[in-house]
């Protein structure tokens, strides 16, 4: 392995540490979302939403970093397993706890996103019942949350 090869995998995995602790922030986010979604909570969800605007710039940011990096690596498109197995004999180990952490993470975030993603249908379905003078909307509680 060359010395600049070595230099943009030592740039590649601090990028996926730092994305791996921003999606588990936007985790926490998206519960929260559902969780004033679900009371009907306007000025809470007004307020989470501007409180993310720069987690997701990072994360936007760090997405493109490790985009980059991964295409100067030869390693686009590439799922993760597949990067472990590309990974640095010698940082295999710390790769693979990086790669754990951000699989993880991103199982949760998917989960999340649909628990948000089922409030907004019956929030939509609610709003559009107000609209037509049907009954009142009622609150919704997700189990899951």
């Amino acid at each position: 392995m060359t010395v600049e090869c070595k230099k943009k995998w030592d740039e590649l995995r601090p990028v996926y540490t730092e994305l791996s602790a921003l999606l588990s922030s936007l985790c926490d986010l998206e519960d929260s979302l559902s969780i004033s979604a679900s009371n009907n909570a306007k000025d809470k969800i007004d307020a989470l939403v501007t409180e993310a605007q720069p987690t997701l710039l990072r994360f936007k940011g760090l997405e493109k970093k490790r985009e980059k990096l991964q295409k100067e690596l030869g390693l686009v498109p590439a799922s993760l397993p597949s990067i472990l197995e590309k990974a640095p004999d010698e940082e295999k180990e710390e790769w693979a706890e990086s790669i754990e952490n951000l699989e993880k993470n991103l199982h949760r975030f998917i989960q999340s996103k649909e628990t948000a993603d089922r409030i907004m249908q019956v929030r939509l379905i609610d709003f559009s019942q107000k609209l037509e003078g049907k009954t009142e909307a009622k609150k919704f509680r997700d189990r899951r949350v």
